[in-house]
């Protein structure tokens, strides 16, 4: 009995799938980079020999203030009214929320009061101020 047999092929080594495999780990990479850079905006922070870093720092959200009184969530330019809002929302949706507030030493204490009430009117008490060590 005559059996069929496939002809025989060279097999050849097929780039695409690599190639797709190395772009999707090319994005995901710069996506996490943007997340990781966008939240810390440029500020000379205020030193503080005694400050100590929590342990557990869970779920925080990076608020800051540049010297001149902008705010910024996370990287995003914001007013006072909008962050209350936003705040309100993000507390629904995590409410073990934190903030994180980092404020530029030269900042004047009333910006940093302002986002000390949105935080407040959001319902959110927990704030950890950021400072250098140096």
């Amino acid at each position: 009995m005559a059996m069929w047999t496939p002809d025989e092929q060279d097999p050849e080594f097929e780039l695409t799938p690599m190639i797709d495999v190395v772009f999707l780990l090319i994005a995901f990479f710069m996506t996490l980079i943007s997340f990781i850079s966008s939240e810390l905006i440029e500020l000379e922070l205020p030193q503080a020999e005694q400050s100590t870093i929590p342990e557990e720092p869970g779920e925080r959200q990076y608020i800051s203030i540049n010297a001149s009184g902008e705010l910024f969530f996370g990287a995003m330019p914001i007013t006072k009214e909008v962050l209350t809002l936003r705040l309100k929302q993000l507390k629904e949706d995590i409410p073990t929320l934190k903030v994180f507030l980092r404020a530029d030493g030269l900042t004047t204490h009333r910006h940093v009061n302002q986002v000390m009430e949105a935080t407040a009117k959001a319902g959110i008490f927990d704030l950890i101020f950021a400072s250098s060590k140096d």
